[in-house]
This record gives C-alpha cells, structure tokens and sequence, in this order.
C-alpha cells in the first residue's frame, strides 16, 4: 500500500509544554484502614523449597534465592516478568514453557497436570511487612480477593487457614489475624498455593487462546490487611425502589456488622447519603453478627424526590451516589464502610416472539456490546483498562459481557462511571457446567463463590444481568440453590439461566441465543438468516469471523521469517477446537477479493473485509430492532496477540473492524440492507428527528454515477425506518459502490456510509450448515474489480492544536483525483518510522472517497503518549497516494 510519512510536526522541546503522564497507577487508593500487600514478594515452588509452613513464614527464612515478584501475579506471569521464562506473546514461545505438554485434544481445564510439569507441584508466596503506623488496631482483617486454586495460608510461623476451606477462584476471603500479627515488627505472609485440578471450578480460556501452563495459579486479586475495633462493618449494600414515573426513589441501606469480641457490645450505626444521617443504636452479644437497616417505612428522608437516575452513557447520565456506615461505640468510631451505587431499575420481559428484551428505567434498550477478556497471564494495567473502556464507547457499543473470568473492582467501579453496561455469569467447557461430575467441595464452592460475587457486584448500577450458566442452564437443583442465593441476597437485576436458548428447568425460557457464527460470512448473512445467528432475538455470543492485525502489529509477535505467506506460527495465534486457523476467513477473502498476492494485498483486503463485516452485523441487529433485541460480538478484544474475534488487537491498535463497528452504531445512522437492496435509517436516541434528507447514490468501479434517490422523512426516538428502495440501474460493473448520506432539516450531515458492492450475490448454502458456528457459500460476491483501482492522489493538510493532556489533531483528505480513494487510513506514530500512538480516538478511520470529495477528520490521544518524540502522521490506503495539498 503506497504510504506517506510526513514531516516532523514540531520542531519544538514538547516536553516543555506538557508535564509527564498521569495515568491512573494500578496500586488502588488505600483507606485509611487500610493496607495493600501487593510489593516486594518472593514466590518459589515447594518441589524446590523442602521446609514447612512454620518456616517459610519466619523471620529470618533465607529466601534471597527466590523469584521476584509483585501481586496480583500468576505463578507464570511472575516468572515472565522477572525474565525466567521468555516472552510467551511472540512466536511460539509460550509452547517452549515447561508444562505445555498437555493435550490439545480437550480443553486443558479438564486435564491434569501432564507429567513432568513444574506446576503440579504447590508454589509458596511469600512476602514480609510492618503494618503502617498507628494502623494496628484490636482487630487487624487479611483479605484474599481471589486466590486460584487452593491455598495454605501462613502468618508469622502459625497456620491461619487450610487449603481445604481456601478452594475456589471466585471466592473472597477474610480472616482475623490479630493473635498472629506483631504490631511494629517485621511480619511474614506465606501462601501456599495449589493449581487447579480437572474437577475444579476454575478459569478456562475455552477455545479462545492456548492455556497457560499454570492455568494461571497464583494470587490473581488485590491482597490488604483493614483494621477495625472490636465491631467490623462490612457489605454494605443500597436497595433502590423507583415509582412508576421514576420520579421518586426509596432507598434502603443495609449493612452487616460483626461482634468479634467475647463480650457484648452496645453502639450506634450510622448512615450517610446525599448529605443527610441517620442513626440507630444496635446492641450484639459476644461474638454476634447482625444485618442491620435502614428503611424509608422507618426513616422519611429514605424517600427522595427527583433522585438523579444512572442511566447507561447514551440515554442519559450515569449519576453516582455514595452511602456510607460507621459504628461508633461510646465516642470511637470502631469501623466504617462505604458503597457507591446508581438509582435505576433493569427490567427484561419476553417479546412476543420469545425474545428477552432489556428496559432501563422504563426505556428499551437495544444491548450491542462485546466480551471480555482478560490478560492471559492476569497481568493488570488501570491503563490499559482505562483505553479498553474509552474504547468500548468510542465504538458506540453500550455493553461488556463477561464469561466468567470476573475481575477486579476497578473493572465495575469504571463501568459504573462510564454508563457501561455489564453482563457477567458463570463460564462453560469445565467443571462449571459438569454438574453431574460434582463431587467433594464442588457444590459449596459454587454456592460460596455465587454468594461472593453477587455481594460485590450487585451495588454496580451497571451490572444489569446476571447469568447462572453458559452454554447450558444449570440443572435443577443446582439452579435452585443459585436462586436461593440470589435472592436472599436481594439481587436488584434479571438472572437468566444461561446464555443459550435452553429451557432451564425451574427460571423456563431463557430469551437468548447462542447460535454463533464464530468464523467468517459474508455481510448478507445477518439479514437473511432466520435459525442461527441472524438479526432476531438477543444473541449472547456471535462475530463474522478473525480480525487479522495490521503489518505493525503482526510484526510484533510473529517472526519475520514467518509473516508470509501463512504458517503454523500464524494458526498458533488463531483458536483452539474448531478455531485453530484462518482458512475459511482466507478463502473468502481470496473468492471475493481475488487471490492475496503479498502480505501487504493480503493485509488490505482483510481490513475491508473486517470493516465490512463487522458493519453488517451491528447494522443488521439495529435494523431489526426489536425483532432483535441485543448482540454480543465474540470478542471486543483478546488475551494475547491473536488473529480471531477482536475490535482491536492486543496492541490496542484499532482497525477495520473497529471503524465498521464505529459506523454501525452511530447514534443517528444511515445504512443498507443486504437482503432486499434498500436504504434504512436508524434513529438511536429517545427524542424524535424531522425533517431529515435521505440520499443515495450509486457509482460503476470507474466513479461514474449510475443512479440516485432521495427523500426527506421523519422518525420516531428509538426506531428503525425504512427511508426507500434502491433502483437498479443498467450498465453497472460487477463490483460498484453505494455512497449514502443523512442531513438534518438545516442541511448537517448528520451519518453517510459508503459500501462496496457486487452485481453477483454471495449465496450461502443453508443446506450444507452442518453447526451454527459456520455457513459455507454456494457463490461469492465479485469484489474483484477493486484490485483495477487506479492510484487515487489524496492532498492532506494536518493540523495540531493544544488544549489540556489530550491534544487534538486535524486530518483533511482531498481526493484530486478521477478514481475513488479506497479505504483511506490514517496512523500517528512516536516520530519517523516510530510505533503507532495507542489508545488513539479517530473520529473516522478507513474511509473512502469519491472524486472531488474533502473529509476532515480528528484525533485525539494523550500526549505522554508519544514519549518526547514529535507525531508523525502516516497516511495509506488500498489505491492511495499520498499527495501534499
């Protein structure tokens, strides 16, 4: 692809204009009682290390010869970190790790350890530390956030807790280690950690990625001692209650409190919210814990008029409120505790056609959102999880789902900030939903992990679901119990058995579907299919297929030796199962595109393939609404570097798929419909447009225009309109191209989309479907006569103006040229020849234009970013050149 790097921008010290980065750190902000144990370990195996607990956790235990690490950190990614292992994203290496010879025949969840593994030996954690000063109160609090799988736990020579009570990745837990700790001495923690088994429930990665060696054992969450007095609080937990106009709210705010003295205690619980208390004296007996709270039958103020309602980013403002309890015994408060959580109500019902549809105070929303994942090795970044969120709303998508893997608190309390829309559950293809296998402490650690996890997340105002399966319901006596939980624990939000279509036997009809596809079809397939994956109904998990990095990134993680053409170190960083290459991906790319010729074709076609892809699928499901009530693209982004199912890639470089995915959900969109050649219009937002100017027009391969339509229309708030059908004019050449427009009554472009499209249809061969996760074609689109494009001359101009950390920057293409400039793609990078500037937010990426045709679009990104270099933009496309103005 012809390229243009520019010359340097600035010729100035940036450095002196803007100060250093000042990202969020990933250590969270301690309470005052508060303090984390996450520097300054030491982990070693116990096939290596011969001496007890009781040693370990000593002072003076010799463990210089350790690895180094930091908590949270898997046993793998610490010795990753430290350089004992080489890099597992880049090429092949992660096969090199000792314990990777297990088998790729089943998921690695369900095997054990194979022989010879380092990791089927325990692995200590061991750290030492002096509690702050002034910090050692009666009672000091070790909490685990989550420890994968088992674990012994050891304070200063003596036993706290067996690995018979510590099971179980979703647990939370907290122990009383006041007769361990020496307050003002050196203190030692020693953990002994256990790997999951093949019975366990634990983390799988499923098809998604290869599985660590470890399977990710390790300490995965946040560590901290909390002090409190001789009462603790703890879970404190806001109901809200909204009338039917939403215009008034009853509040009840609870919290548990615990006796851990002998001796019975009488005290005072106060609350706080929106600038009023409330108290109310509790007396517990020695020993006693209590649920304590306050309701608005017994407390007036508990009913507030106009509350400020969290709604999700694109229907309002996600307003946050924060309660906060402390119990004070005389004139000393003992402890206090705090929630933040959201006034507003999530209801789901069945359409009539069966299909569960979400409301959020009393509005429809249509769900189009992405999955999740985590870092393979669970390594965290607040950075990094910060330009995954942005990103998430850059796209115009509205959810995240989580297939278990359910992570830190950061994870919900940004998602509550930012109006995001969560949907966790449990995960599949393991023990978690081998409910006939269970045996020993499956059952109570399931139903110990349901109840931690519903504790946390059910203050999150943007948590609105809850599953209890995945690709199965749970049977009935196991969901049962879940429900029990559930709603002893006043769970505000839906639960759904699964994410399937499956009827459970106690909850019934589920409303969803997981009816994939998972690989590649064509943009016509969402709104002609009616059994599978198709624009109806609420379809948890689906994606057109692999998203292939652009060059840089490919260059990252795959050796040089190995980029073209495609070889086992590419599949390597495909799937698992029926995922483990790219073939149908590349056959239809090479069908309808003509055959790849080069990395660089190959590339080019992949990313208009992507953008077309992904476009149609979101496109398919607004159009459809609410026939179709949500979608969940499998994935939003990925574990490692990989060729499959992203928006953007492990880099956080966004591509084609990004941009369609950013053009299918903007919030007023003009958009063609594959199945019967007409234009829709969709109307997003929850007010009434009118007035608006559709316009079509369609142009040969040459530029030339064949045919035209408008007209000027109305629409609805929240609807999908069909504005007209296309002619179908004679003459046309067999790949052509469709530019469409959206303007407001005061002549603002308010949405245009440009297609490339075949005279020859993409026939899918229903009959021959053998699965939902792939339709084969009977006959491909002709998109072959993009590869005749002549060179498209595009003058740019850039510009860059400062305002704040996040400067913006200013693209305007002009095409001079007869041809169309096809797929025009901008890039910022660290100086001449640096890596691509990430997170970057373009308004518009990937774009085409017609002859004539000027587009300005912007960027904006952190300036820290570019580390003292001076931006360099770098303008490419499938036919373009580059041109100064």
């Amino acid at each position: 692809m012809p390229r243009l790097r520019s010359l340097y921008l600035l010729v100035f010290a940036l450095g002196a204009i803007f100060g250093p980065r000042s990202y969020a750190a990933d250590e969270p902000s301690e309470h005052p009682t508060q303090m984390y144990l996450h520097k300054n370990w030491q982990i070693q195996s116990s096939c290596e290390v011969k001496a007890a607990g009781e040693q370990i956790s000593s002072t003076g235990f010799d463990a210089k010869s350790w690895h180094k690490a930091d908590i949270p950190a898997t046993v793998v990614g610490a010795l990753v970190t430290d350089k004992t292992y080489p890099d597992p994203n880049y090429g092949t290496n992660l096969k090199s790790l000792p314990g990777m010879n297990y088998s790729d025949k089943t998921f690695f969840a369900n095997q054990d350890m194979p022989e010879g593994s380092p990791f089927r030996c325990s692995w200590w954690y061991r750290t030492e530390f002096t509690p702050h000063a002034g910090e050692v109160k009666k009672t000091e609090w070790l909490n685990f956030l989550g420890i994968n799988y088992r674990a012994n736990i050891w304070i200063n020579g003596h036993k706290v807790e067996d690995a018979n009570d510590v099971a179980g990745t979703y647990r939370a837990f907290e122990f009383n280690v006041s007769k361990f700790l020496q307050p003002g001495k050196a203190n030692v923690l020693a953990v002994e950690v256990f790997a999951p088994g093949k019975d366990d429930l634990e983390i799988t990665w499923v098809d998604w990625n290869p599985t660590p060696p470890d399977k990710d054992m390790g300490i995965w969450k946040e560590v901290f001692l909390r002090s409190s007095g001789d009462v603790a609080v703890r879970n404190p937990f806001v109901a809200t209650k909204l009338d039917a106009e939403y215009q008034t709210a009853e509040l009840t705010i609870s919290g548990e409190v615990r006796n851990v003295s002998n001796e019975p205690v009488k005290g005072v619980l106060r609350a706080e919210v929106d600038g009023f208390e409330l108290q109310q004296p509790v007396e517990l007996s020695g020993g006693e814990s209590k649920l304590v709270k306050f309701a608005p039958e017994q407390f007036a103020k508990l009913k507030l008029a106009h509350p400020r309602l969290w709604w999700p980013y694109q229907m309002g403002t996600p307003h946050l409120y924060t309660a906060k309890l402390r119990f004070e015994i005389g004139k000393q408060v003992s402890d206090a505790a705090s929630a933040t959580f959201g006034i507003r109500e999530v209801t789901s019902e069945l359409t009539e056609k069966g299909h569960r549809l979400f409301k959020i105070n009393g509005k429809k929303v249509l769900i189009r959102g992405a999955a999740w994942a985590p870092d393979l090795l669970f390594r965290w970044s607040s950075v990094r999880l910060d330009a995954d969120l942005a990103y998430v709303r850059h796209m115009g998508m509205n959810t995240i789902r989580l297939e278990g893997r359910l992570d830190r608190d950061e994870f919900f309390e940004k998602t509550d900030q930012m109006g995001i829309l969560v949907m966790p559950g449990w995960t599949c293809c393991d023990a978690w939903e081998r409910w006939g296998d269970w045996k020993g402490d499956q059952r109570r650690v399931a139903a110990a992990s349901l109840r931690d996890q519903i504790t946390r997340l059910r203050n999150h105002p943007s948590v609105f679901v809850w599953l209890n399966g995945s690709d199965n319901p749970p049977p009935a006596d196991v969901e049962k119990m879940y429900l029990d939980i559930e709603k002893e624990l006043q769970w505000p939000n839906p639960v759904v058995s699964s994410a399937s279509e499956q009827k459970a036997a106690v909850s019934g009809e589920s409303g969803v579907k997981m009816t994939g596809p998972y690989e590649y079809v064509p943009p016509v397939y969402w709104l002609t299919d009616t059994q599978a994956g198709g624009a109806y109904g609420y379809n948890t998990e689906t994606s057109p297929g692999p998203a292939i990095p652009p060059r840089e990134s490919l260059e990252k993680f795959i050796p040089k030796e190995h980029l073209w053409p495609i070889d086992d170190v590419w599949n390597y960083h495909a799937g698992g199962e029926r995922f483990t290459t790219v073939n149908v991906f590349t056959d239809g790319l090479n069908r309808r595109y003509g055959q790849a010729s080069s990395l660089d074709d190959y590339e080019r076609k992949a990313q208009a393939m992507t953008y077309d892809g992904q476009r149609a699928m979101f496109e398919a499901y607004a159009r459809n609404k609410y026939t179709s009530t949500g979608v969940i693209q499998w994935m939003l982004n990925n574990a490692w570097p990989s060729l499959i199912w992203h928006l953007y890639d492990y880099y956080l470089v966004p591509a084609g798929g990004y941009f369609g995915t950013k053009k299918a959900c903007e919030p007023v969109h003009v958009q063609y419909s594959y199945d019967d050649n007409s234009v829709a219009v969709i109307n997003g937002t929850y007010e009434s447009i009118k007035g608006t100017k559709v316009s079509a027009k369609i142009f040969s391969i040459d530029a030339k225009q064949k045919a035209s339509r408008e007209a000027t229309l109305d629409f609805a708030p929240d609807s999908s309109t069909k504005a007209f059908d296309l002619p179908k004019p004679d003459g046309l050449t067999p790949t052509y191209f469709l530019k469409l427009e959206l303007h407001d009554a005061a002549g603002k472009l308010l949405s245009d989309n440009f297609y490339w499209l075949s005279t020859k249809a993409d026939v899918l061969d229903w009959a021959k479907r053998t699965d939902t996760v792939y339709t084969p074609q009977k006959e491909f689109g002709d998109l072959t006569g993009l590869n005749g494009l002549p060179t498209a001359k595009v003058a740019v101009t850039r510009r860059l103006d400062f305002a704040g950390k996040n400067p913006l920057f200013t693209v305007i293409a002009e095409n001079k040229s007869s041809s169309v400039a096809f797929m025009v793609h901008l890039r910022l990078t660290r100086g001449k020849g640096g890596e691509d500037v990430t997170p970057i937010f373009w308004t518009d990426n990937y774009f085409s234009l017609l002859p004539g045709e000027k587009k300005s679009v912007t960027a904006r990104f952190d300036f820290a970013l570019l580390q003292g270099a001076p931006p360099e933009l770098v303008v490419e496309g499938w036919n373009v050149e580059p041109t100064a103005p």
